[in-house]
């Protein structure tokens, strides 16, 4: 038997709902994002 596939507008929704990450509140927890994007661009370069 053959799964439903749900619709196009379901998917764009759970995309987003999973894409989601808070963001930081206290400032230790905002100086450590801002070190890690950082120091991966660093490795990027």
């Amino acid at each position: 038997m053959k799964k439903p596939k749900p619709p196009k507008a379901l998917d764009v929704m759970t995309d987003l709902v999973l894409a989601y990450r808070p963001k930081p509140k206290s400032k230790p927890a905002k100086k450590r994002k801002r070190r890690a994007t950082k120091v991966g661009k660093e490795n990027e370069a």
